[in-house]
Formats: structure tokens, C-alpha cells, sequence
């Protein structure tokens, strides 16, 4: 890596979770986030589906957190994107306290990787 990395993406499961169709949680859960980091919130939203199901949106500077949600599987996809300053792995310990997860996988990716002379170039995903 000659110059540096633009951002870290985490793609988390979130498995065995009982608490994947309250919306407050999600809110609450966003706004701990984005204190996590010490960022500001641009946009939140957060979508109740019928008959269950979440989709949320929490947009900071240079970073997103994005959420989708099938409570009758026990199961939530979970993106966080954060600046290359910040660990996202940092926000795993209040994804297990918040959603009380079985389990919690994930993959963390380096996104856009930045040359010397300015120019960024995409590293090559797995």
C-alpha cells in the first residue's frame, strides 16, 4: 500500500438475535454507533415492514451503517462503513449487546486504496 486507505467496510451476520424487529432498538442501536465514533448523524431512517422486518439507513461523514432485518429467521445483514481512521471492529461488542446475538460473522474489506500521487485504485476483492 503506497498511501493509505479511503475506508474499512464490515459485512456482518447476525444470527439467533431475538430482538431483529424493534425498530427503537435499531434507532438506538445507530444512534450508540455513530457515538462509538465520535460522528455526526446526517440521516437516519429506519423502515418497519408488515408482518416483521427492518430495513435501516444511518449515514455519518464518510461512513454508512445499513441494516436489513428477518426477525422469523432469527437473521440480519448488517454493513458497517467507516472512515480509514476508525476500526469498524470496534462497533462488534454493541452489535452482541444490542442484538443479543447467537452468533455474529463477518468479513472486513479495505476499500479504495489511495497512491502517492493522489489517484485511488480498488484493491482486489477475495
Amino acid at each position: 500500500m503506497e498511501g493509505g486507505l479511503t475506508g474499512r467496510h464490515l459485512l456482518i451476520e447476525i444470527i439467533g438475535s431475538p430482538l431483529l424487529n424493534d425498530k427503537g432498538l435499531v434507532e438506538r442501536f445507530f444512534k450508540k454507533l455513530s457515538c462509538l465514533y465520535g460522528l455526526e448523524i446526517l440521516a437516519l431512517q429506519v423502515h418497519q415492514f408488515e408482518p416483521y422486518g427492518l430495513s435501516g439507513l444511518l449515514i455519518m461523514p464518510e461512513s454508512h451503517v445499513a441494516i436489513h432485518t428477518w426477525p422469523e429467521y432469527g437473521y440480519a445483514a448488517l454493513d458497517v462503513f467507516v472512515g480509514s481512521h476508525f476500526d469498524p471492529k470496534e462497533s462488534i461488542a454493541l452489535i452482541q449487546d444490542c442484538f443479543q446475538a447467537e452468533k455474529v460473522k463477518l468479513v472486513e474489506l479495505e476499500r479504495g486504496l489511495q497512491k502517492r500521487d493522489g489517484t485511488l485504485v480498488r484493491p482486489e476483492l477475495p
